[in-house]
């Protein structure tokens, strides 16, 4: 595993927890640019899509299945960047980590 999927999977990690600890008032507090911390999950999550799953639609699921979501899509992106050439592989995780490091700080 190289150091850049490693550090996704921590990314990975970390916003799992940060999604799970939030409530529902919580989820409905702004976070801009975002209208609300889920609106921010959610654009995220068409963003992961976009990046490693071929822009496939992300349903919107309760809130519960928010943090789900989000580990998937980016568990997704990190496997289908696995096939890629070594460029395009590291420059994949590198957007997918920067994505997430983005979501987890607006989630804060």
């Amino acid at each position: 595993m190289t150091t850049a999927a490693a550090e996704l999977e921590t990314e990975v990690r970390r916003l799992r927890i940060r999604i799970i600890s939030l409530t529902t008032a919580q989820l409905d507090e702004a976070a801009p640019p975002a209208a609300s911390r889920r609106a921010a999950i959610r654009e995220a999550l068409t963003e992961f899509s976009q990046v490693g799953s071929e822009a496939r639609p992300v349903p919107e699921l309760a809130d519960q299945n928010l943090a789900d979501q989000v580990v998937v899509l980016l568990e997704h992106g990190l496997r289908s960047a696995r096939t890629l050439p070594e460029p395009d592989r590291e420059n994949r995780i590198d957007t997918l980590t920067e994505a997430a490091v983005r979501l987890r700080r607006t989630l804060a």
